[in-house]
């Protein structure tokens, strides 16, 4: 039996990125599970191999377990696939574990899938590994029910264990741990600070060896656009008129001035005219790593990446967010105005976090920065 200090599952870049930061800070022998939810994790698990940050990295693309879960439609009838495999948690575990491996701690963002076997699992059998949850951007910082799992999970839980106790995630690792703290005053979870990209040369080379990342792929246009999958926050008159606002953006910026980076799984291509960052699939925090967004003003419906190169580079972008101006029904702002109204506090530029509340605000915001781009000809300050 090969006993390693951890072993990390994630579903996303951003997670990848994460879990490398904290293990070669940590200097852990550690492995990668990587539940395949995304396009080119393949190709990305090859370059994880070849720079051996981690012992092992594994894919996790054919567990039953999961796929049960994750694709069963309906409530009830998700319940019951659930149910079946909490019952058999031991076949599950077989499916997502490598053979001969024990871990000190495992490390998730939340409740996923494959952890909530493994904790599981781990409970009944009396293994002895921690439970540590990591950044996983905006819902990592205002959204309680991340970290807890449901109902009716807890008590299908109970009633495998038998009166054994469940394992509790003992520590929480964010980029911005005050943050978190302001945002979830009573939260009694002990939160670490995970070590940021610009702290370690070391993380930063891997970063850009693995994720590829080379001068030519830094974004140098000063206005940028997130899009987000907007069908999915947005009713269809409201896409419109931000498909219509994109439009006027780059009749008034200029070709030049203006390019946007689509959402990676954003099956749609909006005829906007504006041009598109050509490498879809590479988040936006990696992109940082060969730009300057101290220069760039950044323009979304609501993006959790808008914040990141403060917290991972304590780099300042103009974020111009546009959640208040575009009707989303049934959608609570309440959190994201708060976070944001934090994260302000924390710019040295204020200022550069602007939320409009009216068309008419924003036209006078994308005035100003057209005005900027003139004076310094075309380049922001």
């Amino acid at each position: 039996m090969k006993c390693l200090d951890a072993l990390y599952i994630c579903t996303t870049p951003f997670q990848i990125m994460s879990a490398i930061s904290l293990a070669v800070n940590r200097k852990e022998k550690a492995d990668l599970y990587i539940d395949v939810q995304f396009e080119g994790a393949e190709e990305l698990a090859e370059k994880l191999r070849e720079r051996k940050i981690f012992d092992c990295v594994h894919l996790l693309k054919d567990v039953q377990a999961i796929k049960d879960i994750r694709f069963t439609k309906g409530r009830m009838a998700r319940y019951r696939k659930m149910m079946y495999w909490f019952r058999h948690v031991e076949k599950a575990a077989e499916e997502i574990l490598l053979p001969d491996r024990e871990y000190k701690t495992l490390y998730a963002t939340h409740y996923i899938i494959p952890a909530t076997m493994l904790i599981l699992y781990f409970s009944k059998y009396d293994i002895r590994t921690r439970m540590h949850f990591f950044d996983d951007g905006e819902s990592s910082y205002f959204n309680q029910n991340f970290y807890k799992s449901s109902m009716a999970e807890r008590t299908a839980r109970r009633w495998v264990l038998k009166g054994k106790k469940l394992r509790k995630v003992r520590r929480l690792y964010l980029y911005s741990p005050d943050i978190f703290r302001r945002m979830n005053p009573t939260e009694t979870i002990p939160v670490f600070q995970l070590p940021r990209f610009n702290d370690s040369d070391a993380v930063k080379e891997h970063l850009k060896a693995v994720f590829d990342v080379t001068e030519d792929k830094g974004i140098r246009e000063p206005v940028v656009i997130l899009d987000n999958i907007k069908e999915s926050v947005l009713p269809e008159n409201e896409c419109k008129r931000l498909v219509n606002l994109y439009k006027r953006m780059h009749k008034e910026f200029g070709d030049e001035n203006i390019i946007i980076k689509r959402h990676p799984r954003d099956p749609h291509e909006d005829q906007t005219g504006i041009r598109e960052y050509p490498y879809k699939i590479m988040p936006f925090e990696i992109i940082c790593l060969a730009s300057d967004s101290n220069r760039m003003n950044l323009v979304t419906l609501s993006s959790t990446a808008t914040f990141m190169p403060k917290l991972l580079l304590d780099q300042e972008p103009r974020i111009v967010l546009l959640h208040r101006v575009f009707h989303r029904p049934d959608w609570n702002d309440e959190d994201t105005n708060r976070l944001f109204d934090i994260i302000r506090e924390s710019y040295r530029k204020p200022e550069r976090i602007c939320i409009p509340e009216t068309e008419e605000e924003l036209e006078g915001i994308l005035r100003n920065i057209r005005e900027e781009l003139t004076s310094n000809g075309g380049k922001e300050v």
